[in-house]
């Protein structure tokens, strides 16, 4: 069960995280008549998260009341995120939340998604 800012909104369905390696920014220089380039480390700057899964409810206007929730925390502001694993994402701004099918019919109502966030350092 993964929580966003202590809420287990993804908890209905199953789901998965993948992390990208952490980014640095490099100031690559030339000069004239020297041979190579001189490299600036400018630190790091942030990585990408991407999650993964589904959600599910009783009906479809409760599954569109999560995916409203979820969008909720579109806001711009700081967010923590834990993990399955106990693992926690500290400093994290949601960059984009969509469903990537349309609403389905089975055991209740689901639908998959995926959700981008940027962890900034």
């Amino acid at each position: 069960m993964s929580l966003l800012d202590n809420q287990d909104i993804f908890g209905s369905g199953p789901h998965s995280i993948r992390t990208s390696s952490w980014e640095r920014n490099l100031d690559r220089r030339g000069f004239a008549g020297l041979d190579g380039e001189l490299v600036l480390d400018m630190g790091l700057r942030g990585r990408n998260i991407h999650q993964t899964g589904r959600l599910q409810a009783q009906t479809a206007s409760q599954l569109q009341s999560l995916i409203t929730q979820i969008e909720s925390f579109i806001d711009g502001k700081l967010h923590t995120l834990e993990d399955n694993y106990g693992t926690t994402y500290d400093s994290l701004v949601i960059e984009e939340f969509k469903p990537t099918t349309p609403l389905k019919l089975g055991r209740g109502y689901f639908c998959e998604y995926e959700v981008r966030y940027r962890q900034l350092q």
